[in-house]
């Protein structure tokens, strides 16, 4: 049977984002691979990567950007059909998925990703476009280590010209506030936040969610309840049952274990599968913090709690009763153990503070 990558396209068009459509590009990249078609070998990939990122385990994008990058190189006029020099954006694009993992990988060292990050900007200036997340990548990697360093390289990036790899306007507003808040300049958070909070701005489907996200561990952080309740109620109705949306159910489920506790339990039981074993760490991070929160919270109101836990949870019992204690210094125990790596790998105590500042 010939190879149809038009109609296996259209074919792919059809299904939903989601797991089940990465599984199908996957089958496709083998076949393009099989009959050395180098344009769908890419463009599939590139979907591939995307699948994965926004709707799977985003650390399943590395390897595809490493195959990406070869193949475009044996064939770098693979993709001249694709308009708005949309070839060279996907290579990039695609590098910065990769790239974008190594800030969630602690065993990936410092020297890897600054290597990495060498390969990306060269690819910026060989194709004169990313300039701007170039240095949104900096300021990304460098806020667990240095945050006066990140805050600089986010400047840059707030100053450099917008391009056709640029993220949405109101997601790059999103990352204003969080840079803002995160060096104590609450001013210029609220700023930057305006048009998002007056509906001003086109939103993706990420931007009503990471703003308030930002508001909610920075109110959480500093202790105001109070203003963290309003985002963690705002921002609950808004996640998805996505591997994506799991940073944010951690705050919400820490935000509720003082405000709702039974609804911070349903929170977290709707994140624990999507959890276990997924290897982007700091999400994994991020809701064992919330997780530790709210079971600490409820042991001091009763000893054990029944709970449909899936069997691969490591303290799984047949008859799903938990000891509140336990389940509260297990998920403590495995986000110390997320955040020491985190911080060994980056030579700062980032993590450290931020879990010890989790409880109010």
């Amino acid at each position: 049977m010939s190879f149809d990558g038009e109609a296996m396209s259209i074919i792919l068009d059809m299904l939903e984002n989601g797991q089940e459509k990465a599984e199908a590009i996957k089958e496709y990249i083998k076949e393009a691979d099989e009959a050395k078609e180098a344009y769908y070998q890419l463009i599939w990939r590139y979907d591939y990567a995307y699948q994965q990122y926004f709707y799977g385990d985003p650390v399943s994008a590395m390897p595809i950007a490493a195959e990406f990058a070869k193949i475009y190189e044996e064939n770098p006029h693979a993709l001249d059909s694709v308009p708005d020099n949309g070839g060279a954006e996907a290579y990039l694009m695609v590098t910065q998925m990769g790239l974008d993992n190594v800030v969630a990988l602690p065993q990936v060292p410092i020297e890897q990703w600054e290597e990495m990050m060498e390969k990306f900007h060269a690819l910026v200036k060989r194709f004169n476009t990313g300039h701007r997340v170039y240095w949104w990548q900096l300021a990304r990697f460098w806020q667990y280590i240095d945050k006066e360093k990140a805050y600089k390289y986010f400047e840059r990036f707030w100053k450099t010209g917008r391009d056709g790899l640029s993220d949405c306007r109101a997601c790059e507003r999103c990352y204003a506030v969080h840079m803002s808040l995160l060096i104590g300049n609450r001013k210029a958070a609220d700023e930057y936040a305006k048009p998002l909070k007056a509906g001003r701005t086109n939103f993706c489907e990420d931007a009503p969610k990471l703003y308030r996200y930002y508001y909610l561990e920075d109110a959480l952080d500093r202790g105001d309840l109070k203003e963290a309740s309003i985002y963690a109620n705002q921002l609950s109705v808004k996640i998805e049952h996505r591997i994506h949306d799991l940073s944010f159910l951690g705050a919400v489920v820490r935000c509720f274990a003082y405000t709702n506790i039974d609804k911070a339990v349903e929170k977290f039981l709707s994140g624990i599968g999507m959890a276990l074993g997924l290897w982007d760490q700091i999400k994994v991070y991020d809701y064992y913090k919330g997780s530790y929160v709210c079971f600490h919270e409820l042991a001091k109101i009763k000893d054990t709690i029944r709970l449909n836990m899936p069997k691969e949870f490591p303290l799984y019992t047949k008859d799903q009763v938990y000891n509140c204690r336990r389940l509260s210094k297990w998920f403590y125990g495995q986000a110390e153990e997320i955040g020491s790596k985190f911080d060994k790998r980056n030579g700062s105590s980032y993590f450290k503070e931020n879990l010890e500042a989790a409880l109010l």
